[in-house]
């Protein structure tokens, strides 16, 4: 049961049928008491019903509807003004692994029905506090004991690509996208006797199948389209070439298995890509696009492999006409974040599938996609990518507008031998953007501890693209003398110059810690502030306790406060004395 509709012809039947005759092993009705005394009860209700769901075949909960009714009139009571996004945030936060639902509010004349749809998880899923419930037919019983290590293994442990689908077979999937597994296989030398395979044997040497039995990742690589619709509805790529966020004027809806729907975006990509042309010193010239054939395909690549398939959402991929946005279904997984996942090791949330592209030669079993895509863009004279994340989506953001001089600059440098690293180019970039970083920003950047980042960035001057301001840990740095003209570009961000509010209190305090005191003139030279503005940073750090003034006019200058001093000498105690501990260990 897929559409408003469908819920809609199942509410008639209450004119007849009592509420408890219609449930079945995907509908449940509840009623809803308005009262806020029996929320919580009522919630640690529909809490439990969603882990039932979850970890059978998924379904939808009904709330505001009455049992053991014979008329819609008795039957529909309806809910109250809940708030559906606190509702489905209660849901979420109370179950392990957390649950996102989708709750559609259906506007019936007796009253207002929260239809709320459960997709089916990979069990075993709980309440947070410890409930755990499966659906067999209309009753949600307890999970307990092997019925719920069975049912784990059944379903293929925590990845959800190697869930075996229910009531699918051979038939079910399509003998022309089995012949192009079968070709990309051939022409990967390292797997070709893969290719030499029949095509049950093929697909259970890639451990798509098992016997009789039929994976999700088997579906979503050569399914029939019958097969996808079924199994995983929400499987598609949806295409949008838009004039800015709320107009476009290109779409295209893709619903194809993975190999074909790979092509065909890619496809779509050429077709929309505008191409810009550089000229470097001599006759060459360099043929720029938007987006690199290798960058859209790692980008799409990490979108199909990494997205939560039971999520009631698609792929969007949204070219604006300075960016590109690759939304997919599904957070980050493990402690993966926007500030780490360049250096983070690989997480896969669907290792089974992850394995068949690593196999088939697409993906890299070391993880080295968002590598590649940081390379790549930069190199093409982009700004730097980024990730945008929150627990049902994460989306990849592509800038397009071309730098001409950093290509001209990178092509140069890798003509004379001197190729640089992808922490070089991130480092240049970045001054590109800021005009000068110091330990702190580059630190950010590059997504490396501060020590590391400075040390790229003494590495860079060593060889002549950088020149030094300042001393000691507050020392920033700018381009060279030969390299300043990139910065003159368009697209410098004047207002980011220098660094946020916060990071330029982390500079100052830790100045302050390698010096016994610092005057005006000191903190405008390490800040590049204007006396005005250092003086309203320095109150805000002495009313927070973190600095004090001493001295007048002429004389005047910063210190820590003996707080702050006290704290620090503390933390330099206790970490000498855990270095010498783990020293005689």
């Amino acid at each position: 049961m897929d559409s408003t509709a469908e819920l809609r012809a199942l509410l008639k039947r209450l004119d007849g049928e009592p509420a408890d005759a219609l449930e079945s092993a995907t509908i449940e009705f509840k009623s809803w008491d308005d009262s806020g005394a029996a929320y919580k009860s009522q919630l640690k209700e529909v809490r439990e019903t969603a882990v039932a769901f979850a970890n059978a075949s998924g379904g939808y909960l009904l709330l505001g509807v009455a049992d053991r009714k014979r008329t819609r009139a008795d039957a529909i009571h309806g809910v109250g003004p809940i708030d559906l996004d606190l509702l489905r945030r209660n849901i979420y936060d109370g179950t392990d692994p957390h649950l996102l639902v989708d709750i559609e509010e259906l506007a019936e004349p007796e009253g207002r029905v929260l239809a709320i749809r459960v997709p089916r998880g990979v069990p075993p899923h709980t309440t947070s506090d410890g409930v755990a419930r499966i659906r067999i037919g209309k009753e949600s019983k307890p999970l307990t004991g092997q019925a719920l290590v069975d049912l784990a293994i059944r379903r293929g442990g925590r990845d959800r690509t190697a869930a075996i689908v229910p009531q699918v077979g051979f038939d079910d999937l399509d003998p022309g996208e089995i012949q192009r597994l079968r070709e990309v296989i051939a022409a990967n030398d390292g797997r070709r006797d893969l290719a030499e395979l029949g095509d049950e044997q093929l697909l259970e040497a890639l451990a798509l199948t098992s016997g009789a039995d039929v994976t999700l990742a088997a579906v979503l690589l050569v399914g029939t389209r019958a097969a996808l619709v079924r199994c995983v509805p929400d499987h598609e790529v949806i295409f949008l070439r838009r004039r800015d966020s709320a107009d476009y004027d290109f779409r295209r809806d893709l619903r194809l298995p993975l190999l074909s729907l790979l092509s065909e975006t890619e496809q779509l990509f050429e077709s929309t890509n505008r191409l810009t042309t550089v000229q470097p010193p001599g006759f060459q010239e360099l043929e720029i696009l938007d987006i690199s054939r290798m960058v859209a395909r790692e980008a799409l690549l990490n979108a199909f492999v990494h997205r939560d398939y039971f999520l009631h959402q698609s792929i969007h991929v949204d070219l604006y006409p300075s960016r590109v946005e690759i939304t997919s279904p599904g957070g980050f997984v493990g402690d993966v974040t926007p500030e780490n996942v360049l250096r983070h090791g690989p997480v896969r949330r669907n290792p089974l599938l992850a394995d068949v592209f690593q196999q088939l030669g697409y993906v890299n079993r070391a993880g080295l996609g968002v590598d590649r895509i940081y390379e790549e863009t930069l190199r093409s004279g982009k700004d730097l990518p980024s990730y945008q994340a929150n627990e049902s989506q994460v989306a990849l953001v592509l800038p397009t507008a071309t730098h001409d001089d950093f290509v001209r600059f990178v092509y140069e440098a890798n003509r004379a031998g001197e190729r640089l690293s992808l922490d070089d180019l991130i480092v240049l970039r970045g001054i590109v953007r800021r005009g000068m970083l110091d330990r702190w920003a580059a630190a950010e950047l590059l997504q490396l501890p501060e020590q590391e980042a400075a040390e790229r960035l003494v590495s860079l001057r060593r060889r002549g693209y950088l020149a030094a301001q300042g001393r000691g840990r507050t020392t920033a740095y700018h381009f060279a003398d030969r390299l300043a003209h990139l910065v003159s570009a368009p697209d410098i961000e004047s207002d980011r110059l220098w660094l946020d509010n916060e990071q330029m209190r982390r500079r100052v305090l830790d100045a302050l810690a390698g010096h016994s005191a610092l005057a005006n003139a000191d903190l405008r030279r390490l800040t590049g502030y204007s006396r005005v503005r250092v003086h309203q940073l320095m109150a805000e750090l002495r009313r927070d306790g973190l600095v004090e003034l001493r001295g007048r006019g002429r004389a005047a200058h910063y210190v820590l406060s003996d707080r702050l001093s006290d704290r620090l000498s503390d933390e330099a105690r206790r970490g000498e004395m855990q270095r010498r501990n783990a020293k005689n260990e």
